[in-house]
């Protein structure tokens, strides 16, 4: 929630979060179920073989702080290791600060967790349902496999605009939903899919820029990102990316 805010802060048009469950089916914000590298789970004895989400409840979740994936990279950022929770969608919802704002919401691992016995999809329409978020923002939602995509449109209707995550090319679902997002490699693989999007009618949004990636300078690395056509870049450093655009305009 915290990122979020700093976000919101630097001028951002839109959050993106991906969204896992509980072992008690609530849903949280995390981008992987398994939770070693981003928390401090490891550390605390009684969690000893439990270490993922769906393996923990939501109150055992709630003693667990977040902690920097790659500290070598963001020592800045990994000074923050051990201040803050693990937020529920619930709370990110029902939020002042996304009144007005866009919020990309990504249903993970849908299949791995059916494997589970968790629903995640029904899940996630009955929390966004039951907050009207549509009432106080606007929504996209995200998913990358086609069957929970497709299962999202069985829930939602036309409620809200579905996008579809690739990190390899779907030729036989791309075209199907209200958008695409696509890895920046892949886009590098087969440039020509964001003009194919482009011609079908659906925006085209890139993932993920990090300035930890630039081979000369952070100014050359977005400019080749900018490059590629996308209508939309999900960026680790909004300020950074913001700062550049604006020296275009």
């Amino acid at each position: 929630m915290e990122s979020f805010r700093l976000a919101f802060d630097q001028g951002v048009e839109a959050i993106e979060c991906d969204i896992v469950p509980t072992k008690d089916r609530q849903l949280v914000l995390r981008h992987e179920s398994d939770l070693r590298d981003t928390t401090n789970v490891l550390s605390i004895p009684k969690f000893e073989g439990r270490f993922h989400s769906h393996q923990l409840n939501l109150d055992e979740l709630q003693e667990l702080r977040a902690k920097e994936r790659v500290p070598q990279w963001r020592p800045g950022s990994a000074k923050f290791d051990g201040q803050f929770r693990i937020p529920t969608l619930t709370s990110l919802l029902e939020s002042e600060m996304v009144v007005g704002k866009t919020l990309i919401l990504e249903v993970k691992d849908a299949p791995i967790f059916a494997g589970e016995g968790i629903d995640i999809v029904s899940l996630f329409a009955d929390c966004v349902e039951a907050t009207g978020i549509e009432h106080r923002a606007k929504v996209f939602v995200e998913a990358f496999e086609w069957e929970t995509m497709d299962a999202l449109r069985a829930r939602f209707g036309t409620k809200f605009p579905l996008i579809y995550g690739m990190e390899e090319w779907d030729e036989e679902h791309a075209f199907d939903y209200d958008g695409v997002s696509l890895d920046f490699q892949l886009i590098r693989r087969m440039p020509e899919i964001v003009e194919r999007a482009h011609q079908a009618g659906l925006p085209v949004w890139g993932f993920t820029a990090r300035v930890e990636f630039a081979k000369n300078s952070v100014e050359e690395y977005f400019h080749h990102l900018i490059e590629t056509g996308v209508d939309a870049i999900f960026a680790d450093h909004p300020d950074l990316l913001l700062k550049y655009v604006e020296g275009l305009a």
